[in-house]
């Protein structure tokens, strides 16, 4: 298991890295020092204190583990995000799609029932949607239509 996640798998080197910055932050000592009493309620309470204290006011380990985890994670969905909008070059049609991941559920809940009632794919629906600004062109409609086409017909040959 230790071989597939830090060596065979394809992100391994970033999952390297993040335990890494997380060994970093560990207070080793410190847990060692704690772990030396013999009462299991003050390890206990040692441990807890370790990890959520809060000294001068400042961010826990706990947090601060928390958040080094979550910002790595956020870079990389930022970065396939933009190869993404690069692949597919109209920034109208990604505006739209980030339009409707930021939008109020009033008005993505219909969007959704709507693929769902209609058997067709979200990403679909949510294009040919008029409550979601910006409005496509004829040009960006066919180009949209031509490529559900291609993909259910992948879909079918598999």
């Amino acid at each position: 298991m230790i071989y597939h996640l830090f060596v065979a798998e394809d992100n391994s080197t970033e999952l390297f890295a993040q335990m890494q910055k997380v060994h970093g932050l560990m207070p080793y000592t410190i847990l060692k020092n704690i772990l030396r009493f013999s009462n299991p309620i003050a390890m206990l309470r040692g441990v807890l204190d370790l990890f959520l204290a809060q000294p001068f006011g400042q961010r826990s380990l706990f947090q601060r583990i928390l958040s080094i985890t979550l910002n790595d994670d956020i870079k990389k969905v930022q970065r396939d995000i933009e190869a993404l909008r690069e692949k597919i070059g109209d920034d109208a049609l990604c505006e739209k799609l980030k339009n409707y991941v930021h939008a109020d559920p009033s008005i993505q809940d219909p969007i959704r029932e709507e693929a769902k009632d209609g058997k067709i794919d979200l990403i679909t629906a949510i294009l040919r949607s008029e409550d979601i600004e910006p409005p496509l062109d004829g040009k960006q409609i066919i180009r949209m239509h031509s490529a559900f086409l291609a993909w259910n017909s992948a879909v079918d040959a598999v």
